[in-house]
C-alpha cells in the first residue's frame, strides 16, 4: 500500500517534500537525488510547527539507510524544544552531523509521535496522500459552493463536528458575526464537500487573498483577520472603491476606511436605513429604560445629560456584514446594535483593517 504524502501550505500550495506514514509516525525523505525534495527545510518547519500547534507529541530520530540498524534510542536528536520553529531546524541539522564533517541539511529523518493514528496525523499536518486526486479543481466547481452551503459549514465547525481534512489555521481567521474564529480552509472545504458531494483535499483549492475561498466566504458574511504576521488585505483597486461608492456619500473618515475595504461601504449603507435605527432605539429604551452602549456600558445621560446624552449612542449593523445577501434579505433590529460613538468608530476601523474584536470582545 502505497504511504506517500504531500505537504500542504495554509494557502494550498504543495511543497516538493516527500513525506512517508510509518508505523511510528512519518517520515521525512532526504534532500539527495535530483530534484528531491527541494523544500526540505520549509517542510519540515511546517511540519514541526503543525505537530506543535495540534499539540501531538514527537521525537526525532535520524533514519539514513546506514543507521537504520541502529537501535531507535540511539539515534534520537535533540533540539530546544522552546526555540523558534527556524532555530529548531538548525540544531536538528547540528545533531544529525554531530560527530562527521558533514553540514548536510536534509537527511532522511523520523517524526515519531506515540499514540497517535495515522488518520489524525495526517490531519493534524495537513498532508494528502499522493494516489489522492488533488489537482485544483476549476472555478466553476469552486463557485459552485453557496452562501447556504457555507452557513451550514460554519453550523457544523461550532457544533465541533471537524474537517479532519484541514489543519488548524495559523495565518487567517475567518470571523462570525459572534467573533467566533474558524479556519478558513476548513469552512470551505465542508461548503465545497456538500456542494460537489465529494471528499475535499486541500490540494482542492487555494485560500488567501484574491482567491475563490477568500471571496466567496466574505460574500457569506464572514471576516477574514490575518494572524501571525501574515499578509494583510491587499489594497483595492480605485474602481472597486468607486462602485461602492455609487449613490452613497461617506465622511472622509469613512472613505478611508473604504479604501481600505471596499465592503464597509455597504455596511455603512445599511447601518442608515431609513427608519430603522430609530426603531431600534425605540425597542432598546423599552427592553432596558434607558440607552447606554452595548460594548462598553456607557450611559451617556449619566455624563451628558438627558438633552444631549441619547446623541452618543449610534446603532451598529452586527449580523450580516456582506455586499450581496441572500435575495430578499431585509435588515431588522435583530441585526443591529447599540454603541457610543466611541466603540462605533473604532470598530468600523478595526474591521477596515482587518482586526478582529472590539477592544478585549467579540466581533460585533
Amino acid at each position: 500500500m502505497d504511504t506517500s504524502l504531500i505537504l500542504v501550505t495554509d494557502d494550498g500550495t504543495q511543497l516538493n517534500a516527500k513525506l512517508e506514514l510509518h508505523e511510528l509516525g512519518v517520515v521525512v525523505h532526504s534532500r539527495s537525488g535530483i530534484n528531491r525534495n527541494r523544500d526540505y527545510r520549509p517542510a519540515l518547519e511546517l511540519l514541526i510547527s503543525r505537530l506543535n500547534d495540534a499539540q501531538i507529541p514527537f521525537e526525532v530520530y535520524l533514519d539514513s539507510r546506514p543507521v537504520q540498524g541502529i537501535d531507535l534510542a540511539e539515534r534520537r536528536l535533540f533540539f530546544d524544544r522552546q526555540a523558534a520553529v527556524p532555530t529548531q531546524f538548525d540544531e536538528l541539522v547540528r545533531a544529525m552531523n554531530a560527530g562527521s564533517s558533514s553540514h548536510s541539511a536534509g537527511r532522511r529523518l523520523l517524526i515519531a509521535t506515540p499514540g497517535t493514528n495515522g488518520v489524525t496525523l495526517q490531519a493534524a499536518i495537513q498532508a494528502v496522500p499522493t494516489t489522492s486526486q488533488t489537482d485544483r479543481l476549476p472555478a466553476s466547481e469552486l463557485r459552485k459552493v453557496t452562501t447556504a452551503h457555507i452557513e451550514h459549514a460554519v453550523r457544523k465547525l461550532i457544533a465541533d463536528r471537524d474537517a479532519s481534512n484541514f489543519a488548524p489555521s495559523r495565518e487567517y481567521d475567518a470571523l462570525t458575526d459572534d467573533g467566533i474564529p474558524l479556519a478558513p480552509k476548513k469552512v470551505f472545504g465542508l461548503a465545497l464537500e456538500e456542494a460537489l458531494e465529494m471528499e475535499i483535499h486541500p490540494g482542492h483549492f487555494s485560500a488567501g487573498w484574491g482567491e475563490i475561498c477568500f471571496e466567496l466566504l466574505e460574500i457569506a458574511g464572514l471576516w477574514i483577520v490575518p494572524n501571525n504576521g501574515a499578509a494583510a488585505r491587499p489594497k483595492p483597486n480605485p474602481s472597486e472603491v468607486e462602485l461602492e461608492l455609487i449613490g452613497f456619500t461617506p465622511t472622509e473618515e469613512e472613505r478611508n476606511w473604504i479604501e481600505g475595504n471596499p465592503k464597509i461601504a455597504s455596511h455603512l449603507k445599511r447601518e442608515r436605513h431609513p427608519g430603522l435605527a430609530k426603531q431600534k432605539r425605540d425597542e432598546f429604551i423599552a427592553k432596558h429604560g434607558r440607552l447606554f452602549c452595548e460594548e462598553c456600558k456607557l450611559d451617556p445621560v449619566e455624563v451628558y445629560g438627558d438633552a444631549a446624552g441619547p446623541a452618543c449612542i449610534e446603532v451598529h449593523h452586527h449580523r450580516t456584514h456582506v455586499a450581496e445577501m441572500q435575495p430578499g434579505h431585509k435588515s431588522t433590529t435583530n441585526d443591529l446594535k447599540c454603541l457610543c460613538a466611541n466603540c462605533h468608530r473604532v470598530l468600523h476601523r478595526r474591521l477596515a483593517l482587518g482586526l478582529g474584536g472590539l477592544f478585549k470582545g467579540p466581533l460585533l
